[in-house]
């Protein structure tokens, strides 16, 4: 296992364990609402396989401090459940560490995305902090499938060989009658 993929698994999981885990004890009792709200600059992208397109997260403090580092990771994900979608394929930079936001600050975020297959998608920017996990909404992504009566090439190949092969036995037939 890479060691960004090593990254990536250790950050999903500290992502659903706050999501999942509810607060309990005094720290529960003193936890503030999350102060941080996450936001796009669109809310969709049509696109086509292959071929990338940017857009970007700003996340505003909406509290009355400073927020500490927070982390940001952006993750893909597919609306076709016979479509599986392996993020790292679509971003190879997915995670970001923020530097602290005073109190009503912005930090904006522009994340480079590659369309590797067809259909309907849903990517989105979680941004975990200090107390607790913040989403944005999803952007809508639209790949159309590119459909080619020769992917890759390789109709020359499959009409030549054949018929090249078909030229040489007619010509050794000839050979043979004379």
């Amino acid at each position: 296992m890479s060691l960004r993929r090593a990254r990536a698994a250790g950050l999903a999981c500290a992502l659903s364990a706050a999501l999942a885990a509810p607060p309990t004890g005094a720290a529960a009792d003193a936890a503030e609402p999350a102060t941080v709200r996450v936001s796009l600059d669109r809310a969709g992208v049509a696109t086509r396989i292959g071929e990338s397109f940017r857009f970007a997260a700003t996340v505003t403090n909406m509290g009355a401090a400073s927020t500490p580092g927070l982390v940001a990771h952006l993750d893909v994900v597919s609306l076709d459940p016979e479509v599986v979608v392996d993020p790292e394929d679509w971003s190879s930079e997915r995670t970001r560490y923020l530097a602290p936001l005073p109190p009503g600050r912005r930090a904006r975020i522009a994340w480079d995305v590659k369309a590797v297959d067809g259909g309907r998608f849903t990517a989105y920017v979680a941004v975990l902090g200090p107390h607790g996990l913040a989403a944005g909404p999803g952007l809508d992504v639209r790949v159309a499938r590119h459909r080619t009566l020769d992917p890759g090439g390789v109709v020359p190949l499959a009409v030549g060989v054949p018929g090249l092969l078909g030229v040489l036995l007619l010509g050794l037939r000839r050979r043979r009658r004379a």
